[in-house]
C-alpha cells in the first residue's frame, strides 16, 4: 500500500453498531487512490488484514461509487463511522456532506440487498447449528435479527438517518435483545420463531421501499465526484507531489 495515497480508514463491524462484547475485534476499512500501476493494469485493488485484534480491508476509491449504488450496507456503513482517520479532508468533506442522500439513494435494491444478507445469515445459521457450533450459530441468529431490524427502524425514521437506524443506543431495548441473541439466552425453536416474526414485518415493507424512486442523478454526480479526485490525485503523483 506504501505507493497507494489513502483516502479515509472508518471503523465498520459491531463496534460501529454498540453491540460488540469483549471478545469483539475491530473491524476497519480504509480507501485509497489508485496508482499508475493499477490503471494501466486495469485492476481494482484490494487487500485484508488480520491482526489479534484489528481486521482491515483495503479498497480501491473507485469501487465506492457501485458498491453504494448497490446498496451494500457493509460498504454504505463508511459514511456513517464513529471513528475515522481522514487522509484527504478534502474528498471526505464532500462525502460525508452527501452521505444521508446517498443512502437513500437506491431504496429499492437496498430491501433486496439485506434480504438478501438476511437469507445468507440463515443459511449459515442452519449449517452451523447441524455442526453444532453454538458460538457461531447465536452469531448467525443475531447478524439476521439486526438486518431486518435496520430496514424496520430505516423506514421509521422516514430513510432520513441510515445512522440511527445502524446503530444502537446502550439504553435501546433491541440492543439488550440482540446482545443475549448473541450470548446464547434463546432456545434455537425460540430463536427461529422471533426472526420468522420480524421476517413477516419486513416482507410487508416491501412496496413501501420498492415505491421510491431511484436517484440516478446522485449516482453520476458521486462518480464524477470520485472520477476528479482520482484524476488530481494522479496529475499531482506525475508531477512529483
Amino acid at each position: 500500500m506504501s505507493k497507494r495515497k489513502l483516502c479515509f480508514k472508518a471503523l465498520v463491524g459491531s463496534h460501529n453498531y454498540n453491540l460488540n462484547n469483549e471478545f469483539s475485534d475491530k473491524d476497519y476499512k480504509i480507501f485509497f487512490y489508485p496508482n499508475f500501476d493499477d490503471l494501466y493494469e486495469g485492476g481494482q485493488y484490494s487487500k485484508a488484514f488480520v491482526s489479534d485484534d484489528e481486521d482491515i480491508e483495503y479498497h480501491d476509491i473507485r469501487k465506492l461509487p457501485n458498491l453504494l449504488y448497490k446498496s451494500n450496507v457493509n460498504f454504505m456503513e463508511v459514511l456513517f463511522s464513529e471513528e475515522y482517520e481522514v487522509y484527504d479532508q478534502e474528498l471526505y468533506s464532500k462525502i460525508i456532506v452527501l452521505r444521508d442522500e446517498l443512502a437513500k439513494m437506491n431504496l429499492p435494491y437496498l430491501y433486496d440487498a439485506c434480504l438478501g444478507m438476511y437469507m445468507q445469515k440463515m443459511k449459515e445459521f442452519n449449517r452451523d447449528k447441524g455442526k453444532e457450533l453454538p458460538g457461531k450459530t447465536y452469531k448467525h441468529a443475531m447478524s439476521s435479527y439486526r438486518i431486518l431490524d435496520f430496514l424496520d427502524r430505516y423506514q421509521k425514521f422516514s430513510f432520513s438517518s441510515f445512522k440511527q437506524a445502524m446503530q444502537y443506543d446502550a439504553k435501546d431495548p433491541v440492543r439488550e435483545l440482540l446482545l443475549n441473541i448473541r450470548l446464547g439466552e434463546y432456545g434455537f425453536d425460540q430463536l427461529k420463531e422471533m426472526i420468522r416474526k420480524k421476517e413477516q414485518v419486513i416482507r410487508a415493507l416491501e412496496d413501501v421501499y420498492k415505491s421510491v424512486e431511484v436517484n440516478v442523478t446522485l449516482k453520476e454526480k458521486f462518480e464524477q465526484l470520485i472520477k476528479v479526485s482520482v484524476k488530481t490525485v494522479l496529475i499531482e503523483s506525475f508531477n512529483g507531489g
